[in-house]
């Protein structure tokens, strides 16, 4: 089992913040949300009356992150990358512009669709079950962490702000809604993960990539709503890399402010993801 902590994991997050700040890439601005939300896990481990079990939740949150830097690394030195991954980085390298949102949503699907699952399973194994509490308290630091995103993302975006102030409370509950949903996935996905063979285990990977890499697309391509609202809410945003970083960067979460939220089961059907986005591509 690797000896690495969730301290070695912040270290690398922070290299690569650094890393695409200095180069004005915006591959860095999940990145600067992403290292938040973990500072927010390891803070908790850390004062420990959050979780169930700090240690067990620490593996799962160091594994989950190295995942994303090794994904991060090997794409930096031209290797091969999951499906998912090599989309989410082609966009946010490419030359069409897109709304920061977007570049965020597509980090968080390739991160919670495909990652999580496999980082759950590959810690607890055939104990996966044990984990289903603490799983589902991290969804309430993701949920804190949307409420701070959207009131930050109007420094740099304008028309977000404005759609902001118009929707009420409309536009968190509806990226609240998709984590929910996407982890909620995530959770059979780990648990057929963990009950998987090797060889039943990279088929049930593959798949997943598939469906997530095709979610990712979905998200930013073709006319779908999110790509038409972007290009116009995009057309607006601030051009500056690195002060949008610094922006996702200054968010923090109290991740005790959600330790009295009731927990959700998150014994979803076990159906494939695709299953449902194939459907939306059909009806598009």
């Amino acid at each position: 089992m690797s000896s690495r902590t969730l301290d070695d994991a912040l270290a690398d997050l922070d290299r690569i913040f650094a890393v695409t700040r200095a180069s004005r890439s915006r591959l860095g601005l999940f990145p600067a949300m992403y290292r938040q939300v973990t500072r927010s896990i390891h803070r908790a481990v850390r004062e420990g009356g959050l979780f169930d079990d700090d240690e067990r939740l620490e593996r799962v949150a160091t594994i989950f992150a190295d995942r994303y830097i090794s994904a991060f690394d090997g794409h930096h030195a031209g290797g091969a990358v999951a499906r998912c991954w090599h989309t989410t980085f082609e966009v946010a390298e490419g030359r069409r512009r897109r709304m920061i949102l977007q570049h965020l949503l597509m980090g968080m699907n390739a991160h919670i669709n495909f990652d999580l699952g496999i980082a759950a399973a590959d810690v607890t194994g055939e104990e996966i079950r044990l984990l289903h509490d603490d799983f589902v308290r991290v969804n309430e630091i993701l949920f804190v962490m949307v409420d701070r995103l959207q009131g930050s993302l109007g420094d740099v975006s304008p028309r977000m702000a404005l759609l902001d102030r118009l929707g009420r409370d409309w536009d968190e509950a509806l990226m609240r809604f998709g984590i929910r949903e996407a982890r909620a996935m995530a959770w059979p996905f780990a648990l057929r993960v963990a009950a998987s063979d090797e060889p039943a285990r990279r088929v049930v990977i593959e798949d997943r990539d598939s469906d997530a890499e095709l979610v990712g697309r979905l998200i930013t391509g073709g006319w779908s709503p999110v790509h038409v609202v972007g290009r116009l809410i995009a057309s607006a945003e601030s051009d500056d890399v690195p002060a949008i970083m610094d922006t996702l960067a200054a968010l923090e979460v109290d991740p005790f402010v959600a330790a009295d939220a009731p927990l959700v089961t998150l014994e979803a059907d076990d159906i494939r993801l695709g299953s449902r986005v194939s459907r939306r591509m059909r009806r598009g």
